[in-house]
């Protein structure tokens, strides 16, 4: 059955549920979203609320989520967060051969092993000794998410019943199991995690990619990078919020800008299963289900899609400018209830718990990446072409000395 595309600000609002509507409870959003990411749950063995419907596990998720994020926040607020990131990029480059030979290294492998390291040091299991990770989980465990996400998008889903209740059935075990294995070397507290990945991909898998892609629009820019040397200056909430005197420039809206053009989640799918007559109820119930299965009578599913990248590019909501990357626009928009509506975090009452976290995590990650190459007499060198998970053929890390011609 073809799904159904939402294409506007309100459609998309009515889709994920208004946060003052009553039209949608929570235990319905949660029902359509778990059945939409069910091809995760056989992908990833996902055990968290994101596949799950059930009211309890959501509000367990959330409040654990809640939790890191406040205990960082406790820890020095954002100066230790930014201490965490230019600790990790010292020690990402102590992991390689320390050789001229070292380097030139992929971009998104780069970006995402060190991101992947802040996340598990900064916010996950805070009492970790940095030096003590060893980087070929990081690799390991990065590259099998990212395989392994490419993957589940190819699984289609049919039938309601058996997605809802089988357990993983993932022909990629090999790689899920190695997978696990190197997720707990990186969270070995099984109390705390007795599912790592149920932690790992909420909070690293879309933050490594707006870090990348942020960071392919401004390391050529001399002004956007002084905007990021002035927040590790001062690393507040004020400071990314605030505009500098001569740029008239802000972290906030360099980070809400890639978010706009390059958003993590280009469409969020909601399915619905589709209720029959009660006479088929009745037969499917005394059938066994392979017999249901062959006489197709299995529940059918109707999806409805949101195309967040769609919004986020249309010239009638941005304005004629609205392909190019342009960080001032949000500078138009100085009443906010006349400020479009950034879908990248969804929306409603399931919009994703870090959105006012994320942003700012981003910002200090790649300023501090900044900051790193620029000391290192290192270069990011790509393409016009920016990738998401993939598509980042021709972007590299390289030393500039053993490039010079």
């Amino acid at each position: 059955m073809r799904a159904n595309i939402h294409t506007t600000p309100e459609d998309i609002i009515n889709l994920l549920g208004h946060s003052e509507s009553p039209s949608a409870s929570v235990s319905e959003l949660l029902k359509a979203r778990s059945l939409a990411n069910q091809r995760l749950r056989h992908t990833f063995n996902l055990t968290n609320t994101f596949v799950k419907a059930e009211t309890d596990i959501h509000n367990t998720f959330v409040g654990r989520m809640k939790d890191l994020i406040r205990a960082q926040r406790r820890r020095g607020q954002w100066g230790e967060f930014l201490h965490v990131a230019r600790q990790a990029f010292a020690c990402e480059l102590n992991s390689y051969v320390p050789t001229e030979a070292r380097f030139p290294t992929a971009f998104p492998d780069f970006i995402q092993v060190l991101t992947l390291r802040i996340i598990v040091v900064a916010l996950l299991d805070p009492d970790r000794d940095m030096e003590s990770i060893d980087a070929e989980d990081l690799r390991v465990s990065a590259t099998l998410i990212t395989k392994l996400w490419g993957i589940s998008k190819l699984k289609k889903i049919s039938s309601a019943v058996p997605l809802m209740n089988a357990s993983c059935t993932s022909p990629d075990i090999d790689d899920l199991t190695t997978l696990n294995y190197h997720l707990r070397r990186l969270l070995p507290d099984t109390e705390k995690y007795p599912n790592p990945i149920n932690f790992v991909i909420p909070t690293w898998e879309t933050l490594w990619r707006v870090v990348a892609t942020c960071l392919a629009h401004v390391h050529e820019n001399v002004e956007f990078r002084r905007v990021f040397e002035e927040l590790l200056e001062d690393p507040t909430s004020e400071r990314f919020k605030t505009t500098s005197f001569d740029s008239k420039l802000c972290a906030d809206w360099i980070i809400s800008e890639t978010l706009r053009l390059h958003p993590p989640s280009r469409h969020i799918s909601r399915s619905f299963v589709i209720e029959q007559p009660p006479f088929l109820q009745f037969v499917r119930a005394l059938l066994p289900r392979s017999v249901t299965d062959q006489l197709g009578l299995a529940p059918l599913i109707r999806s409805e899609i949101a195309d967040v990248e769609g919004i986020h590019l249309s010239v009638g909501i941005w304005g004629a400018d609205v392909l190019e990357f342009s960080p001032r626009r949000w500078g138009r928009y100085t009443n906010p209830s006349e400020t479009p509506t950034l879908f990248a975090f969804g929306y409603g009452p399931l919009i994703c718990i870090g959105k006012n976290w994320a942003p700012m995590a981003a910002a200090l990650i790649v300023g501090a990446i900044l900051e790193g190459i620029e000391r290192e007499e290192l270069e990011i060198v790509g393409t016009g072409i920016i990738g998401g998970r993939a598509g980042w053929l021709g972007w590299r890390v390289q030393s500039r000395e053993a490039f010079k011609t």
